[in-house]
């Protein structure tokens, strides 16, 4: 980490180059921070960790890419590699078991892609000075799960029958249309059991589907 007073070296990573762009504007912004390097795809990102030294790594929960879909694995990696680098982590999910997930991997910062002009400043400021740091909106999502005295595990298996047969289909890639034509039922019943099943996971999309129904050894 940087001295104090000293520039804090930042390396960002997100596979859209549009809000890698805005991310690295809100970055330096801070009174210390530069961003040294930047990443789009997990293997870059990973060899830009090796050569280029840094204080801190904000990035992108999911980087898909082909045989790269697990950002859980490339935190693992990361975190194995290097065991001290602070790392905050941005992402549109709304996933408990996921949230929970990456805090247990060491994650510094956690927070919501939806609140970053207000919340990266902050972040960067509570990391910098060895604090954590989770998004008011993540927390929500944190405070729910418990209040209703459930994890992702549990809300999986409140899933009807159907709406986890429809939830696997689409994990292993077929589409609504293909789902609807091999359960025999109508694209607009499907399409509602998908939205209800990821709903009740918290799942903001299929990518966050895919991913949690790999962690859980569905897909």
């Amino acid at each position: 980490m940087a001295a104090e007073g000293k520039a804090l070296r930042v390396i960002l990573a997100d596979d859209h180059p549009i809000f890698l762009i805005g991310l690295k504007v809100v970055i330096e912004q801070h009174a210390r921070a530069t961003v040294v390097a930047q990443a789009s795809t997990p293997d870059d990102l990973l060899q830009t960790l090796n050569n280029q030294p840094c204080d801190l790594l904000v990035t992108d929960f999911m980087m898909p890419v082909e045989d790269q879909n697990d950002g859980l694995r490339l935190l693992e990696r990361i975190r194995r590699e290097h065991p001290a680098l602070p790392i905050i982590v941005v992402t549109m999910l709304h996933n408990a078991g996921l949230f929970r997930s990456m805090l247990a991997l060491s994650v510094d910062g956690l927070l919501s892609k939806a609140s970053l002009a207000d919340e990266l400043p902050a972040a960067i400021d509570h990391v910098s000075n060895g604090k954590g740091f989770i998004a008011d909106s993540v927390q929500r999502v944190l405070l729910e799960a418990t209040a209703h005295g459930t994890d992702t595990l549990v809300a999986l298996q409140d899933l009807s029958p159907r709406e986890l047969e429809v939830i696997r289909l689409l994990a292993a890639g077929h589409s609504v249309g293909a789902i609807a034509a091999r359960v025999r039922r109508s694209k607009q019943t499907v399409s509602a059991q998908k939205v209800s099943a990821m709903r009740k996971l918290g799942l903001a999309n299929d990518a966050a589907l895919f991913i949690y129904l790999q962690e859980h050894g569905l897909a």
